[in-house]
């Protein structure tokens, strides 16, 4: 349910979804590059960064709590080795990892809302990110559609049936995995052939990018001038 959300929340209208996808992905790989290279960033720079991340979501309109939610997900990866090293003794790298992760979470949600896939596609396409890559991407995150109707789907069928979470459930889930995957396969072979019967020939069409614009110009190097200043700090 959440990449629908995210597919709804990037074609609403405000001044970060109007900018350039190209902006958007250069900003994006520079804060996280910014983020990695600063050894031990001190509370004050997490806090300004935070700040940067929840003033570009105010701007796109976007569900803030949602986004900070969704941010700490990635807490259930980067938690295990932050409890390690807290473990180990190593306090400040663990509280280190937990803060990098966070803000490089918010930040790649925050860039998934306001821009839609095809069009950071057709950014990496620009940047000559290989096209294989791409259109992987993009084939992905199309067939996740697919993926998720065949889950409500199910969970409409096991409701119906007088299905209840439980330990039976939970011993059926398997199964119900197996299903979920062969007929999801079924399913993506039947939108292939209807694919290729309107004209698909193996390659998708690329994303138009419009010619950047003085206010892309500017709101880059105002970003990239932001990111430099903040390593410093």
């Amino acid at each position: 349910m959440r990449h629908v959300t995210f597919a709804e929340l990037s074609l609403r209208s405000s001044p970060v979804h109007r900018t350039d996808p190209r902006t958007k992905l250069v900003l994006l790989l520079s804060a996280v590059v910014a983020l990695s290279l600063v050894r031990s960033p001190s509370p004050i720079q997490f806090g300004i960064f935070w700040l940067l991340l929840l003033g570009i979501a105010l701007l796109g309109r976007l569900p803030v709590f949602r986004i900070l939610r969704l941010s700490l997900l990635v807490m259930t990866l980067a938690g295990f080795f932050a409890v390690v090293l807290y473990a180990m003794g190593d306090r400040q790298r663990a509280l280190t990892i937990l803060g990098k992760s966070y803000l490089s979470a918010f930040s790649v949600l925050v860039v998934a809302s306001t821009t839609t896939v095809p069009a950071l596609s057709a950014a990496a396409r620009y940047f000559r990110v290989p096209v294989l890559l791409t259109e992987v991407v993009e084939l992905i995150h199309r067939y996740l559609f697919v993926l998720v109707a065949q889950v409500q789907s199910m969970q409409v069928a096991f409701s119906s049936r007088g299905g209840r979470p439980g330990r039976r459930a939970f011993h059926a889930s398997a199964g119900m995995i197996a299903v979920l995957f062969a007929r999801s396969l079924e399913k993506s072979g039947r939108v292939f052939r209807s694919m290729s019967g309107r004209g698909f020939t193996g390659r998708l069409n690329a994303y138009p990018l419009p010619a950047l614009r003085f206010w892309d110009a500017v709101v880059l190097l105002a970003g990239l001038a932001i990111l430099f200043t903040w390593s410093k700090l």
